[in-house]
């Protein structure tokens, strides 16, 4: 009773900022997961082992304690809009500094009060930002969890970010769920030059699913992140060996979402220099889209489009970040998150 009277207090403060837009059919039980990519959330304290040097008070940007306290209400008020029914069970984060970044974030606004959990781990990531997961153990009870490395062959000295895969239970379906987040190598030096880092993690990532759909075929999968890539791109087709038709479904296959959500529904997350993409995706297993227990249909994933996470600078919409350059901007990230509402087989009349 205490959370549904948290869960209704928060709903009409944040309606009080921006309408909330309904984005999937409304279903009796639901089981909410989502990815945001929080753009360079430091903490104001320079580190010897991060590159954070420009975030700190006297830093290039000038990262204040004042910036930081707002930064951590902004991500707040973007996990509060995700669902008119309820906050996310599952919450997939990336570029965050540290373990005690992801507690502030905990303990600081009312993801605390709601019994939000983190699990997360210092990566060797040559920036200093990695990938955890938060959920609330009212909802989801942890079975599993690893850190997945990423070696890569053509240059082993190169070290990105490890992909976190969690295992659990949905106690509302009681049905086992594995989720993997993922921060796959950036195009910095060029979409090109990074390609085949970016396979690499990808068949990184296949081997994994492939590992548990062995074991069992009808294994309920979900992989979110920032991929670096668009959906048409050589890492999220070839080297995850998805598919992007759902005519018939194949239970032990990987199922491109953000294709779907990309060239169907014209959908995107990033918007560089006016070119809109998805660079956040969302992928499921088949034995998620059988419409037995626990699943999903191809219009249950979503970006988390909101008016007051958007800005205009004449390149057209694009989300509200925290820098502009050297500039604060006092935003929320250059990305939008995107979710995935899983549900109660669908009842065809």
């Amino acid at each position: 009773m205490k959370t549904k009277i948290i869960i209704s207090s928060i709903i009409l403060l944040v309606c009080g900022c921006t309408a909330i837009q309904k984005t999937t059919d409304s279903y009796q039980n639901e089981f909410v997961v989502m990815f945001y990519n929080l753009e360079n959330m430091f903490d104001i304290i320079d580190s010897p082992d991060t590159n954070d040097s420009d975030f700190t008070p006297t830093g290039a940007k000038n990262w204040t304690h004042n910036r930081y306290e707002t930064k951590k209400k902004r991500i707040w008020q973007v996990i509060a809009s995700v669902n008119e029914k309820r906050f996310p069970d599952i919450i997939g984060v990336c570029e965050i500094e540290n373990h005690s970044v992801m507690q502030d974030i905990i303990n600081t606004t009312p993801l605390g009060a709601l019994g939000y959990s983190c699990y997360y781990h210092e990566t060797l990531d040559r920036r200093g930002i990695d990938v955890a997961v938060m959920y609330r153990s009212e909802t989801f009870q942890i079975i599993d969890t690893t850190f997945i490395h990423i070696y890569f062959p053509t240059d082993p000295t190169y070290n990105s970010r490890d992909i976190v895969y969690i295992k659990g239970i949905a106690k509302e379906f009681g049905d086992t769920l594995h989720v993997f987040v993922n921060h796959w190598p950036s195009r910095y030096s060029g979409r090109i030059a990074s390609e085949e880092l970016r396979m690499t993690a990808a068949q990184t990532l296949r081997h994994c699913t492939d590992s548990i759909s062995a074991i069992n075929p009808l294994a309920k999968i979900v992989c979110i992140g920032d991929f670096n890539d668009t959906p048409l791109d050589r890492s999220v087709n070839e080297g995850l060996n998805s598919l992007t038709t759902f005519d018939t479904i194949q239970p032990n296959r990987l199922y491109h979402l953000a294709h779907y959500m990309q060239t169907v529904k014209k959908m995107w997350t990033y918007n560089y220099q006016g070119i809109y993409d998805i660079l956040d995706q969302i992928f499921v297993s088949g034995g998620l889209m059988l419409n037995s227990g626990l699943c999903c249909t191809k219009d249950d994933a979503q970006t988390v489009y909101r008016d007051f996470i958007i800005e205009d600078n004449g390149q057209g919409p694009k989300p509200k970040r925290t820098y502009i350059g050297m500039k604060y901007n006092d935003g929320f990230s250059d990305h939008l998150p995107v979710m995935l509402t899983l549900h109660e087989p669908v009842q065809h009349k």
